[in-house]
């Protein structure tokens, strides 16, 4: 687990995702051969998730949120604790996904000159590699910390508490969720209102500060889940 020294050097985070368009019919007409590789993956899903008669739209719906290829970043929220041991956010969010990216490229520049490294549930799998690619692919370079193909395992400047509460059993670390990690640990659920696979319903209805406040509770439960487990 981590020092209870280590958690004021960490910059946690969480990251929300949506469709990149509202509906398949809109991905055709604004990008038609994205839109034809959207029909190879929900062929895919087809034979691992859904139904033969599942249609690609139903499937874009719930899943293009989950593909940095096809989804687009709404909204990330960071967390730092002060000195009094509160908890302190920012987020960036909206439908302005290059600002949003280029804002957020600037604090986890900030955390490499504070020697901070980055923290969050399920981040090596999803949060990082989505970042990067949603970044590269609007013409943006990441931040160093978040380019770590090349760097050995205990290089890598993340604590993944996915990782750190699987204690070193893969199949355990794919099947634990935030929110049963913190039942689990008696901390209060930061699904109570929405959860991740809403959010691409609660964006396009224009729901924006509602996401926000469902993606800043996921950093701020990350954070008493490592302040009751911290040695």
């Amino acid at each position: 687990m981590i020092s209870k020294d280590s958690l004021r050097k960490l910059l946690y985070f969480d990251v929300e995702t949506a469709s990149g368009f509202k509906n398949l019919d809109e991905l055709k007409e604004k990008n038609p051969r994205l839109a034809k590789l959207w029909d190879r993956r929900s062929d895919y899903y087809k034979k691992s998730e859904y139904e033969e008669d599942a249609t690609s739209d139903t499937i874009y719906q719930e899943k293009a949120a989950l593909e940095p290829e096809f989804s687009r970043v709404v909204c990330v929220s960071f967390g730092t604790i002060e000195e009094s041991g509160e908890p302190r956010f920012i987020s960036f969010y909206g439908s302005d996904e290059i600002d949003i990216l280029n804002k957020s490229n600037k604090v986890f520049n900030n955390a490499i000159v504070k020697g901070w490294k980055l923290c969050g549930h399920n981040i090596k799998a999803f949060d990082v590699p989505c970042l990067g690619k949603r970044m590269l692919y609007n013409g943006i370079s990441p931040s160093s910390n978040l380019m770590v193909g090349d760097k050995k395992p205990w290089e890598i400047p993340f604590a993944d508490t996915s990782e750190l509460f699987s204690f070193g059993s893969w199949s355990m670390q794919k099947s634990l969720s935030l929110d049963l990690l913190a039942c689990s640990l008696g901390v209060d659920s930061p699904k109570d209102d929405i959860s991740g696979k809403e959010v691409t319903k609660a964006y396009w209805n224009g729901e924006a500060e509602r996401i926000k406040e469902y993606c800043e509770k996921d950093v701020n439960t990350v954070i008493e889940i490592l302040k009751k487990t911290s040695y």
